[in-house]
């Protein structure tokens, strides 16, 4: 069934490929067609309107030079009756530049207001016109036919166009122009019906005559840059078809050149708009493939059903079997091997029922067992609620380990700083002492052994007897000199003493504030005052450096030049860095007892910097290591309660958690920035700095 679903999806897909290839190529050369076809037929109209309006011009040009030197005349009576209708010339002028001039002057003017009153404009409106769009007089002696669009861009301005001519009048001292403002708006109407094709017409200078957009023709714009209209104007061929990009869009195009004053017709159609058919036929082409395969998949169902159906009627009575009914038999209509199997499955049944009647005779034996198995079967019913009871104290008690759990977790950082010490104390404090009170106890010992062999006078001979450990000295100046070193050895360990016992107390009192503070998990300590960051990391890398050095790592730090104050309490944030620098310390033991990646030789190292965003000012504390790393989908998790990767005598994963509430307390955030495997793991700490007038 699935080999037949593919193939029909196969199919399908292969036909809608053929189909759309086809349906594009035919779409494409039918679109140039009709571009090609609409130009055509667009030119040939704007042709005979050109040339309908010169030969307009030439019939007033005619009228014209008598109408202006015998107004009166019968020959100017005709020139007023035969256009008295214009309606569609606005205004006719003709221009005159006598030799030698450097302005021609206007000879000849006659206006047909009909048309600029529907926009209530009047002559003036003209004049105004010519100011705007002067009749470029030297250009139109040269070309012999000039054409603009004369639409100004002003609110209600009338849609017209500028045609000027050259006029032979036979005159050889002067030269001279005739133009007319002509209506725009019936070559609107000729463009304005493409249907999903925009044609437009253009000028010789590019600039926009006519298009499907009116709304553009009367911004009057130069469209010479359009990729149609730049091949059109710079082609020696009359009409050709173009497939082009504009403005991030494909087009499909033609032109046709009119032949009058560099006129140019030109039609688009926008590709998409061409192709949404075809995208259409495809989209329900998809949906009827989709039906087929619906289709052809619930048939192949029905059959592999029609097929089947005897098995699952055999597995049901398996099941029914199972469950002790020996009274149901199986009935297969067919007479295929499925019926044969289905005889033997019955008879099968048969023998077990026969088989099960045999042994409820021997079960009826059996009832004494019965009432022993119901008297352990009470028994286990008593352990179950035995067990149920402890569940129960021991669903009680998991709140009171929890908060254990993270009592001795922050307990164990400062705990484990005055176990290194006292083992500091008792390795090189008592290996120490007895140096000297074995030394003490030699000269104590010769002394005594003088004095008792031959009294004082003895004692005072050896005394002053030479020194064979310091040439040039006297015993008793060399038993001095041990003495004095003894003495200076005392005095110095009494000072380590006096800073071990002080760091000792310090720890005590930090486990002291601890316990009092897991007395209440929801409250943050409101012990906050003004603390030097620096001096806060210094005093905790202090108590972290002897079971680093233990371990065999190295500590370093990069602060900030400048001097950073925080509003915190100071124990708060040891116990939040003590973590992060223990997590990174057992991180690297384990990872060395696992044979992974860690830096050679291991460090752990803090970053200060101060940044400043929206014009607050922030610390950002970075604790390093070149530790194993952490992978990516633990970077948020870490900071989750009970979330760890160490065994359960190393952590109860409480500690980042309750470190990211201390830090968020503070307005602060904790994040892991980075992590490398063997070459860097990096957690940031962004706090606000806090100066000494705003504490």
């Amino acid at each position: 069934m699935a080999v037949l679903s593919a193939m029909v999806i196969a199919a399908v897909a292969a036909y809608l490929y053929l189909a759309s290839r086809v349906f594009y190529e035919d779409k494409t050369v039918l679109v140039y067609e009709f571009n090609q076809n609409n130009v055509r037929t667009l030119a040939s109209d704007v042709r005979a309107d050109l040339k309908r309006i010169l030969d307009k011009l030439k019939l007033i040009a005619a009228f014209s030079s008598v109408a202006s030197t015998q107004p009166q005349t019968a020959e100017a009576a005709s020139f007023s009756t035969a256009f008295a209708d214009e309606d569609e010339i606005v205004r006719v002028a003709v221009l005159q530049k006598p030799l030698g001039s450097a302005a021609p002057v206007r000879t000849f003017t006659k206006v047909w207001p009909v048309y600029l009153d529907l926009y209530h404009k009047d002559s003036a409106y003209l004049d105004h016109l010519r100011e705007v769009i002067p009749i470029p007089f030297d250009q139109v002696i040269a070309q012999g036919l000039w054409v603009r669009n004369a639409t100004l861009d002003e609110e209600k301005s009338p849609p017209l166009m500028t045609i000027a001519t050259v006029l032979d009048t036979g005159a050889a001292e002067a030269k001279t122009v005739i133009y007319a403002d002509v209506r725009l708006d019936r070559m609107l109407e000729a463009t304005g019906t493409g249907g999903i094709a925009r044609a437009y017409v253009v000028d010789s200078a590019g600039h926009l005559l006519a298009s499907s957009d009116q709304a553009q023709v009367l911004a009057n714009p130069d469209v010479s840059s359009d990729p149609l209209v730049r091949a059109g104007l710079g082609s020696k061929v009359r009409s050709e078809v173009h497939r082009f990009d504009d403005g991030g869009k494909s087009y499909l195009g033609s032109y046709f050149q009119t032949g009058l004053a560099g006129v140019l017709v030109a039609s688009r159609v926008e590709t998409g708009e061409v192709f949404a058919a075809a995208e259409r036929l495809i989209r329900k082409s998809l949906l009827f493939a989709l039906m087929v395969v619906t289709a052809a998949f619930l048939v192949a169902l029905f059959f592999s059903h029609a097929l089947t159906k005897p098995i699952h009627t055999m597995l049901d009575a398996t099941h029914r079997i199972a469950k002790g009914d020996f009274n149901s038999l199986i009935h297969v209509s067919s007479r295929d091997e499925l019926a044969t199997l289905a005889s033997s499955f019955n008879l099968m049944t048969t023998d077990l029922r026969v088989s099960r009647d045999r042994i409820e005779e021997y079960s009826r034996d059996l009832e004494k067992k019965v009432v022993d198995r119901t008297a352990r079967l009470e028994a286990q019913n008593v352990a179950i609620k035995e067990a149920q009871e402890a569940l129960v104290r021991t669903t009680r008690l998991a709140s009171v380990g929890e908060i254990a759990g993270r009592a001795a977790h922050e307990v164990l950082n400062p705990l484990t700083n005055v176990t290194a010490r006292l083992e500091k104390m008792q390795t090189l404090n008592v290996k120490a002492d007895l140096e000297d009170t074995n030394l003490l106890a030699e000269i104590a010992a010769a002394w005594l052994k003088e004095l008792t062999a031959g009294g004082v006078s003895a004692l005072v001979r050896s005394l002053v007897a030479p020194s064979t450990a310091h040439p040039g000295k006297t015993l008793l100046e060399e038993d001095i000199l041990n003495l004095n070193a003894v003495a200076s050895d005392l005095g110095g360990r009494l000072d380590v003493r006096r800073g071990d016992l002080e760091f000792l107390l310090t720890e005590s009192g930090r486990i002291s504030k601890i316990v009092n503070g897991m007395r209440q998990l929801t409250r943050v300590s409101g012990n906050r005052r003004l603390v030097s960051i620096h001096k806060v990391l210094t005093d905790t890398l202090a108590t972290m450096t002897d079971v680093l050095r233990k371990s065999g790592i190295e500590v370093g730090t990069s602060f900030a030049g400048e001097s950073v104050s925080v509003l915190a309490d100071s124990d708060e944030l040891i116990q939040v860095f003590s973590n992060l620098i223990r997590n990174s310390m057992q991180a690297i033991e384990d990872a060395r007892a696992a044979g992974k990646s860690v830096g050679s030789p291991a460090k752990v190292w803090i970053e200060t910097a101060v940044t400043v965003q929206s014009a607050s000012r922030q610390v950002q504390i970075r604790l390093c290591d070149n530790g194993p790393g952490i992978v990516k989908e633990n970077w948020t998790r870490v900071f989750d309660a009970s979330f760890t990767t160490k065994s359960a005598e190393e952590g109860t994963g409480l500690g980042l958690s309750i470190a990211r509430r201390f830090i968020r307390a503070l307005d602060g955030e904790i994040i892991v920035e980075k992590s490398v495997e063997g070459v860097e793991t990096v957690f940031l700490i962004v706090l606000p700095e806090t100066h000494e007038q705003e504490a």
